[in-house]
């Protein structure tokens, strides 16, 4: 008896994993399905344009911003006195135009009743254009230094999420640095999937989506898009050929990247979380499968 009981579930066993393997295997083809899907999102590096310490800090770590809210300000003293210095600069650059302007206007006048010379008239108009471009070139400091005056009042450019939050007042903040990060709130799962489903793959296909963080529940998604190349199937014209050698009998199985759009935003997922996707296809066997899965997500 004891015999005949280990038989049925040695018989059980190798059914249950016959079964298992041929479904995977004709889903790798009919109903693509992969446990290689992670959610992700944008996110921007906040960069000051002007380096200095910075004098206050408006944010805290997890504040939702929006466009034009301020996120930090640099001390402005040096940048007040810069703006100081080139709009002194700049009038006097004015004062020498005019100037100039003046007396080519004497030195012309003159001229024309044949009291000068040629040359002098010519020397006051160079004078004249040099002062202009002096003015010029001094008023670009002049906008430019108020442009940087500006900048030290930090705003965010897009709407987001505070995160990596490690700076404080008193600290110094360089232009080629990040101060802090904003994640953004859209998301989307991208999926690895192998490419012999890649055919019965298209744009706006509904998917099937199992959260590794959500477990009992089967979610709705569309194919957003499949990417057309990977790296390995570029050659770049500056680069000599790279030649992969393989010595295993059986290969990896090539994986193609589909991003796939939620039907719904969850507040439970965050960009980095796993997931499993799978084609849905008619409906009854990938929902049956996903539903299956989303239960065994409770134990593992």
């Amino acid at each position: 008896m004891r015999r005949d009981i280990y038989a049925y579930l040695t018989t059980a066993t190798l059914a249950t994993a016959l079964v298992l393997s041929v479904f995977l295997v004709v889903s790798d083809n009919v109903l693509p399905f992969s446990t290689q899907a992670t959610v992700k999102t944008t996110s921007v590096d906040v960069v000051p344009e002007v380096s200095g310490y910075i004098e206050q800090m408006y944010v805290k770590q997890g504040q939702h911003v929006n466009p034009g809210d301020t996120l930090f300000t640099i001390e402005a003293g040096p940048f007040k006195l810069a703006e100081e210095k080139a709009q002194a600069s700049y009038q006097q650059a004015i004062y020498r135009f005019k100037r100039a302007s003046n007396h080519f206007d004497r030195i012309n006048t003159i001229s024309n009743r044949s009291f000068t010379s040629e040359e002098t008239t010519e020397n006051a108009a160079l004078t004249v254009q040099s002062a202009h471009s002096a003015m010029v070139s001094a008023e670009a400091d002049l906008n430019l230094a108020s442009l940087n005056l500006d900048k030290t009042e930090v705003k965010a450019k897009t709407e987001g999420v505070v995160t990596n939050f490690a700076s404080s007042k008193g600290m110094y903040a360089s232009k080629t640095a990040s101060v802090l990060h904003l994640v953004g709130d859209q998301q989307w799962i991208d999926v690895d999937f192998t490419e012999k489903g890649l055919r019965s793959l298209s744009t706006d296909d509904t998917v099937n989506i199992v959260y590794d963080a959500i477990p009992g529940k089967v979610f709705r998604g569309k194919i957003e898009s499949i990417e057309p190349a990977m790296n390995s199937g570029i050659d770049r014209a500056s680069q000599l050929v790279n030649i992969q050698q393989e010595t295993r009998w059986i290969r990896p199985q090539q994986k193609v990247r589909v991003r796939v759009q939620p039907d719904e935003k969850l507040s439970g997922i965050v960009a980095g979380s796993r997931a499993s996707v799978m084609l849905r296809g008619s409906g009854t066997v990938s929902d049956g499968w996903m539903t299956l899965l989303s239960w065994f997500r409770f134990v593992y």
